[in-house]
């Protein structure tokens, strides 16, 4: 499916420097939030006449509920470089990566033994995960390496941008066919590699908000982890797996484990390290230890039992995922945190 639709400007409902937020009314009577990308068209005024691309609204997608805004006329943007993304479509750009900037840096095979890489399934896991690490150990720096599993436009994460501005992220990088970092890296592995070079402690992999599910087995675009873990540990990296827990989920194929995560450590040819936490429920606790107890023999699996309660109490009321907030699947949370405790601990050893 495909739509476009015609439809008028009725108010201007916000403005940051990088998009614009729009109500639109269109001609069947039909009325939407329609985001206008201002790094690839001009700001659009209430009145005036637009075109829309409405079709994840119309399938009711997880696109937070937006219509696009298409270019309406001549526009130019004079970014720098050389490297295309969203490559063959009539909205192709270039961006100016740090491959091009300074080759050399990337012309050598990595080691990764000096970073802790932390590879993420969904994006939501990055707040717990920064905010709890920045806390718990003061002065460490942290990247956080964006790819295309999800939605491409890194600017429109709210996460990211509350992230930034309170400083618990330090550099924010996109790879692939994402775009809208601070820089722009071909891979994850050039990625690291500019992580190095900024003087990362730790550097977290993740997709942005909006990863593709279907319910099959290697259906899920996180799936693509496996190859970013593999690459990781063949240079010299060890990697943490933040496993998706949950006890309210609705789905049963993601509840206690998701079988994302599962699927991801059976087809791992490598080892991680999985750190849980010793949830006080403790029937859940068993649940989840004994299922990945049975991956002992390939991956590290290491049980937090405690936590820090003040960090978790103070910034509980900002965490979400998949429209639920921390009273409503504290399993899920209280896991990142845990994993943040076990990466806090392996930064003071060093």
């Amino acid at each position: 499916m495909f739509e476009i639709k015609k439809g008028i400007v009725t108010r201007n409902l916000n403005t940051t420097g990088y998009c614009q937020y729009v109500e639109v009314k269109y001609q069947d009577g039909d009325v939407g939030i329609a985001i206008n990308f201002l790094d690839i068209n001009h700001e659009v005024k209430e009145g005036q006449e637009v075109l829309v691309n409405t079709t994840a609204r119309v399938l009711q997608l997880g696109t937070g509920g937006y219509d696009y805004i298409l270019p309406f006329e001549a526009f130019k943007n004079l970014s720098k470089g050389h490297i295309m993304k969203l490559r063959y479509t009539p909205l192709q750009f270039s961006v100016l990566t740090e491959e091009e900037k300074n080759p050399d840096l990337f012309d050598k095979v990595p080691n990764f033994n000096d970073i802790i890489v932390i590879v993420c399934e969904l994006h939501s896991m990055l707040l717990p995960l920064c905010i709890y690490l920045k806390e718990k150990v003061k002065g460490i720096k942290i990247s956080v390496i964006l790819n295309d599993w999800g939605m491409l436009n890194a600017k429109l994460s709210h996460n990211l941008e509350f992230l930034k501005e309170n400083k618990f992220v330090d550099y924010i990088i996109t790879c692939q066919e994402a775009f809208n970092g601070e820089f722009e890296c071909i891979n994850e592995i050039n990625s690291l590699i500019f992580s190095q070079s900024l003087g990362c402690d730790v550097a977290i992999i993740s997709p942005l908000p909006g990863i593709v599910g279907t319910g099959t087995k290697f259906g899920f675009t996180s799936y693509k982890a496996v190859h970013v873990i593999e690459d990781v540990v063949r240079f010299g990296g060890r990697v943490v797996f933040p496993v998706r827990v949950s006890k309210n989920e609705k789905r049963q194929r993601h509840r206690f484990i998701s079988h994302h995560s599962l699927t991801i450590l059976n087809y791992v040819n490598c080892s991680v390290e999985i750190p849980i936490f010793d949830f006080e429920d403790k029937i859940f606790f068993a649940k989840i230890y004994k299922t990945l107890n049975n991956y002992r023999a390939k991956h590290i699996v290491a049980v937090v039992n405690e936590i820090d309660k003040m960090i978790v109490e103070k910034y509980k009321s900002i965490m979400s995922t998949m429209g639920r907030s921390y009273e409503q699947d504290c399993e899920y949370f209280l896991e990142l945190f845990a994993t943040a405790e076990y990466v806090s601990t392996k930064l003071k050893r060093r």
